[in-house]
């Protein structure tokens, strides 16, 4: 019994990990004048005209971006959906005025930093 609840476990494991198989992941790490950012991320991440939001990431894709102990991630489901969490406090559809407000510094560092897709 305990050997088919391990198999199950690690098929589940593979499964969950399996999405984002065959990726690149790429992360951009900079420190200087006290200040650190870094940025991660696996697909493609499109941002609107402006240079403010994300306006799609490939399906099964991410971007995290953190500076200075912040943290914004954006993860795409299956389908293209999208979904933030800012400083972990949970994962959600829509921003309120201040995830929006670092979301629109994150993406101008983003962008700053090479981070672009053609497209955006």
């Amino acid at each position: 019994m305990k050997k088919l609840q391990l198999i199950v476990a690690i098929g589940i494991i593979i499964m969950a990990t399996a999405c984002r198989f065959g990726k690149r992941h790429t992360t951009i790490t900079e420190n200087g004048n006290g200040s650190t950012v870094k940025i991660e991320y696996v697909g493609q991440t499109y941002f609107n005209a402006e240079g403010t939001a994300i306006k799609s990431i490939s399906p099964n894709g991410y971007v995290k971006y953190t500076r200075d102990g912040q943290t914004i991630t954006a993860e795409s489901d299956y389908r293209g959906r999208i979904t933030y969490e800012l400083n972990d406090d949970g994962k959600r559809s829509l921003l309120d005025e201040s995830g929006r407000e670092f979301l629109a510094r994150a993406v101008k560092d983003m962008i700053k930093h090479g981070h672009y897709a053609d497209g955006r």
